[in-house]
């Protein structure tokens, strides 16, 4: 019975270790070299991740020509997004589109990455929001724990994830298990469960 569990935390450890691999695999390989060169690694890896992350969340309902990330604020990593517009999102064009009010987010964003300056408000942002099925992504301490559905944080010289699942299924979306299986899960506030 033991060697079974040995045997099954072992296979899942592997698992987990192939869809790190996939997420870190040419992370930075697409994203051009001129346009950010001396960029933070730190912001492109959170560009790459980004993208990336779209490949792994669930929408009910995506519009049948375009897929768009939104960028709300002025940071570094606003800009290093646009590498990332033409590529495709489920057969859809991807489509960068930079708002300075929240009230500019409309049925165009099925991603909207909330910059760090926009930290003092990011609470009524998200309220303002509502449950409609977009994806919010932040870097800013608490983003989670205030409503955000995903922070990139930073654990050493490494980029992990804090995930708050009510949040992402309030809005009627769905992140796939093996994401979940790499983030810190926190619950409006409470850690829920480490990873």
């Amino acid at each position: 019975m033991q060697n079974r569990w040995i045997s099954f935390r072992a296979c899942r450890r592997r698992r987990r270790c192939g869809v790190v691999l996939l997420l870190l695999c040419g992370l930075l390989l697409w994203l051009p070299q001129a346009s950010t060169e001396g960029l933070s690694p730190e912001y492109r890896l959170k560009a790459a991740l980004v993208y990336k992350l779209t490949r792994f969340v669930d929408w009910p309902q995506l519009p049948r020509d375009h897929f768009g990330i939104c960028v709300l604020g002025r940071g570094e990593l606003g800009h290093l997004l646009n590498a990332v517009e033409g590529r495709e999102v489920a057969n859809r064009r991807i489509e960068v589109l930079h708002l300075n009010r929240s009230d500019d987010i409309g049925a165009q964003c099925q991603v909207v990455f909330i910059d760090d300056s926009k930290r003092a408000f990011l609470r009524p942002i998200i309220q303002g929001l509502g449950h409609r099925p977009l994806l919010t992504v932040g870097d800013s301490p608490g983003f989670a724990e205030k409503g955000g559905m995903i922070q990139f944080i930073m654990k050493g010289k490494r980029i992990g994830l804090k995930i708050n699942q009510r949040q992402v299924e309030s809005a009627g979306l769905r992140i796939a298990a093996p994401l979940l299986g790499l983030a810190t899960i926190v619950d409006n506030g409470q850690k829920d469960r480490m990873r």
